[in-house]
């Protein structure tokens, strides 16, 4: 149910108290229409109405949420077509499939394969979630040796594939039903029975729309709704299509048939720019039937991108950083706490002869120039920060370098720290192997 600014307002009491901390009754109903505001905030509104707006609140797309360890990770419960409208919260899996036809010692070498991909990129380790093991020996025993040897790992969600309903009742004895996923199956209502009480989410396959609500409104009516989406399709246009079709239908036309997470599977051709539109556009788990390092390093790149609230930028903790041994004697660098910053400036230290002091300024996570620009950058700010950090009790000079393209700042930079020298620093982070060779000697 999507209710519009002035339905809510004709189910509030129309008090405009502001005992919600909005002034009108009106204006408290658009919050609630944008979803940046609770029911609950009116201490007068009618049980019906909660009721009503209860429903319209929670979001369109269902939630799924897996074991991950340490934690938990979920799909779904997206409000809305495009992030820069909020933001989108829960990112797309990323499955990597292998076969239960290779022999044991392939099967290893291609398990340790999947298990090595992992990357660090702006503070975040980044690496596919999920297993898919799909059954093509059609062996049971087979399968559910393969499927004990993957369980191990106790990290990686696994995605049962093509599997009969007899290696389904073992394959929930092994693994966590916290971990599981069950894809592809031909007796849908015989594997709901063996998972209900388990709610292990089932992929729904479909060749075209009708027949995937059809089979959608089929578990609906045996009360099981932990249900993933998955429509066939011949080229990225249809997958596009396919996924923007759901997507709008789940929050702008409040279908409930629609409101589940997206899954795709891309096949050998196509593979990479299949991943890209299935990221990009609302698939809430792709599978990879093809993958190499090279190929997987971009798609999470792009994901990482995509899932990133596009009003908070990446940022990391302000303070005080070591690159390299730094000692007494080693120069101190200063420079805001963008994640990008930090890692490029940082890197170009490790690149130099030079151990350095990295001092990390709190500026919202924002770059150097749009902090200054901001006022979040200043030299109040630094200096105060600086002050605050007990730097002086690990150097015994008092010398700071800051970017080149804030020079304006270093005057009041220096009134701010009575006795301190500050150096200008190179306007870009490449140069500062150079920098530090012929300055800081």
């Amino acid at each position: 149910m999507v209710l519009t600014g002035l339905e809510i307002f004709k189910l509030l009491p129309n008090k405009n108290c502001g005992e919600c901390d909005v002034p009108t009754c009106l204006a408290f109903a658009m919050k609630l229409a944008g979803k940046i505001a609770i029911p609950q905030a009116c201490p007068y509104i009618s049980d019906e109405a909660m009721e009503i707006l209860g429903a319209a609140q929670s979001p369109p797309i269902k939630k799924l949420t897996f074991k991950y360890s340490p934690d938990e990770i979920s799909i779904g419960a997206e409000t809305v077509m495009f992030r820069h409208e909020k933001t989108f919260v829960n990112q797309t899996l990323l499955a990597l499939e292998i076969s239960d036809t290779l022999n044991e010692n392939e099967f290893n070498k291609e398990l340790k394969r999947i298990e090595s991909y992992k990357y660090e990129r702006v503070g975040e380790i980044l690496e596919p979630e999920c297993i898919s093991l799909i059954n093509k020996s059609n062996n049971k025993d087979n399968y559910l040796k393969k499927l004990k040897i993957i369980s191990s790992n106790k990290k990686k969600i696994i995605i049962l594939s093509n599997c009969s309903t007899e290696i389904i009742k073992e394959a929930v004895k092994i693994v966590d039903e916290k971990r599981l996923i069950i894809n592809r199956v031909d007796k849908l209502e015989e594997v709901i029975n063996i998972i209900k009480e388990l709610h292990i989410p089932i992929v729904i396959h479909a060749e075209n729309l009708d027949e995937l609500f059809d089979k959608v409104s089929q578990c609906e009516n045996i009360e099981y709704k932990n249900i993933i989406l998955s429509v066939d399709f011949k080229n990225n246009n249809e997958l596009l299509r396919g996924n923007v079709f759901l997507r709008r239908l789940a929050i702008k036309k409040g279908f409930k048939l629609a409101g589940y997470p997206i899954l795709t599977e891309c096949y050998d051709e196509g593979c990479l720019s299949s991943a890209i539109a299935g990221i990009c556009k609302y698939s809430s788990i792709i599978i990879l039937k093809k993958f190499t390092g090279a190929f997987l390093f971009p798609i999470l790149t792009l994901r990482q991108n995509i899932y990133t609230d596009p009003q908070k930028p990446l940022q990391i903790d302000p303070g005080i950083y070591k690159v390299g041994e730094p000692d007494e004697n080693s120069p101190l660098i200063v420079t805001t706490n963008f994640s990008l910053t930090y890692f490029i400036v940082s890197g170009e230290i490790e690149n130099s002869i030079y151990p350095a002091w990295l001092y990390i300024v709190d500026a919202e996570g924002m770059s150097v120039l749009t902090a200054w620009s901001a006022n979040k950058f200043s030299g109040e700010i630094v200096g105060r920060a600086l002050r605050n950090s007990g730097i002086e009790e690990r150097i015994n000079h008092r010398k700071a370098i800051i970017p080149g393209y804030v020079a304006v700042i270093s005057g009041e930079l220096e009134d701010e720290l009575p006795g301190w020298e500050i150096l200008i620093g190179p306007q870009e982070a490449a140069d500062i192997p150079k920098y530090l060779k012929e300055i800081w000697k």
